[in-house]
């Protein structure tokens, strides 16, 4: 197709499809799609010491799960928990959390969460996605970020004895798209 179905806010998809995240139709909602552009998305706004991105975040996060327990289901869970932001872009915790911007973005982003839930079976409420989350984020602070502010969100986190370093976007692509096909065939298995 050539040109969006209709009249709207879509964006077309490195493999051609067309995707309204305010009304999303499932049949578009593609896992590739999500890796290519979640790996070329940075972590913190861009504001980091390298180009450290979401795709790359979303796999370690996918990985400490399942090493803290999780099963396959939980894993695939951690692993799709920054999908939306595939569409709508990574905005900054602070914007996020604390301004009139971050609630409309919120309420965005909580009907396409619902969506890709729905079109990849993810399971809900998984506990650990946010413990293995905060402390991923605390160890990406110290590594690609400044140090030198109080970030409420980190506090009681303790960052975790793991060196990162930043992946480039067709690394990081391919990485989460296999880790997708490995937790995918398991959970179906």
């Amino acid at each position: 197709m050539s040109a969006p179905p209709a009249p709207g806010p879509y964006l077309q998809t490195v493999s051609g499809r067309w995707v309204n995240p305010f009304d999303p139709d499932l049949d578009q909602l593609d896992a590739d799609d999500i890796a290519r552009a979640l790996a070329n998305q940075c972590r913190f706004g861009g504001h980091c010491r390298a180009f450290y991105s979401v795709a790359q975040h979303s796999v370690i996060v996918s990985r400490l799960v399942e090493e803290r327990g999780g099963d396959a289901e939980d894993a695939f869970a951690a692993l799709m928990h920054d999908a939306t932001e595939a569409y709508l872009g990574d905005m900054p915790h602070p914007l996020k959390h604390r301004s009139p911007l971050g609630a409309a973005f919120k309420e965005a982003e909580d009907h396409l969460e619902q969506a890709i839930r729905e079109r990849f079976a993810i399971k809900p409420d998984v506990p650990e996605i946010k413990a293995a989350d905060r402390a991923l984020l605390a160890t990406e602070r110290r590594a690609f970020s400044a140090e030198t502010w109080h970030w409420p969100e980190l506090d009681g986190v303790e960052a975790l004895d793991l060196e990162l370093t930043a992946w480039s976007p067709d690394e990081a692509a391919v990485a989460f798209a296999g880790r997708y096909a490995e937790l995918d065939a398991r959970r179906r298995a």
